[in-house]
């Protein structure tokens, strides 16, 4: 077999009423529950699913309201509003008719011009990404690259290269998709890494010990390559909570921004 038909073909079954999670979409910080990019590819692929427009900017914000586990998950989404340049959806995942994540997004359909006058400030960025990201013969899932900046052999699939506190970016070439079956939208691939968002901003010295209770994602563009990066703006944290933002790009430069809020949860810190 190769490797390419080793790995997961979605994070979620699609059934008459619902979703099933397959083995993909199972979480770091307990074995029985869902991860938060599973649950972000599916929230994802159902808004964009019912969007009216064609759309090339978005904002996409979750929030995890309650534990996840891998019971039946049934999608609700509804359209807030439509009109010739926006369309607002909110959606809602219920297990046992209890909401579990709430999301929303805000699609822009693009103009024909490439942007507004004017000249606003811009930040000097020089992005880097892995020459080639080959997957592992046993992987399970497509392998991402981590970088520590400052250090040696800056890139590996290896996340144990990367115990320090160095600020972090990843890198993947490839996506499971929301549903077994299907083919990843660029914007179901990019919303699905934004939620990584809380492992490259809350990435320290001794694991990861916050949990994001949310992610909110804001796109400037559409991903055009299959390769999607993620680097870290940074963290602040006071009182166990804390926030980060970091930038998304692919093979041509950014894409947009995203942010999360977590928690501390030390006592279940995920190390790798």
């Amino acid at each position: 077999m190769s490797n390419a038909d080793e790995l997961p073909t979605g994070f979620f079954e699609s059934l008459d009423d619902g979703f099933v999670a397959l083995e993909a979409a199972r979480g770091p910080w307990r074995p029985d529950s869902i991860g938060g990019q599973a649950l972000t590819a599916l929230a994802a692929r159902e808004l964009e699913r019912h969007c009216p427009i064609e759309s090339s900017g978005c904002r996409l914000t979750l929030d995890f309201i309650r534990p996840t586990t891998f019971d039946a998950i049934q999608a609700r989404t509804e359209l807030i509003r439509s009109s010739t340049r926006l369309a607002l959806l909110h959606l809602d995942l219920l297990q046992s008719d209890h909401v579990v994540v709430r999301a929303s997004a805000l699609f822009v359909r693009p103009l024909e011009t490439d942007q507004a006058d004017g000249n606003a400030w811009t930040p000097a960025l020089d992005f880097s990404r892995p020459g080639i990201v080959v997957s592992p013969p046993e992987a399970t899932t497509p392998a991402s690259m981590i970088s520590s900046a400052g250090y040696p052999d800056d890139w590996s699939a290896d996340f144990a290269d990367h115990r320090n506190n160095a600020r972090k970016r990843m890198w993947t070439a490839t996506m499971i998709p929301a549903v077994a079956g299907e083919k990843a939208t660029p914007f179901t691939r990019v919303a699905t890494l934004a939620e990584a968002t809380s492992f490259v901003t809350n990435w320290s010295g001794d694991g990861v010990p916050f949990i994001n209770a949310d992610v909110t994602l804001n796109l400037c563009r559409m991903p055009e390559s299959d390769g999607l990066g993620l680097e870290s703006n940074g963290q602040h944290a006071a009182h166990g909570v804390a926030v980060g933002s970091a930038t998304l790009y692919d093979e041509f430069g950014v894409l947009g921004v995203s942010s999360v809020t977590a928690v501390a949860n030390t006592q279940r810190r995920v190390r790798f």
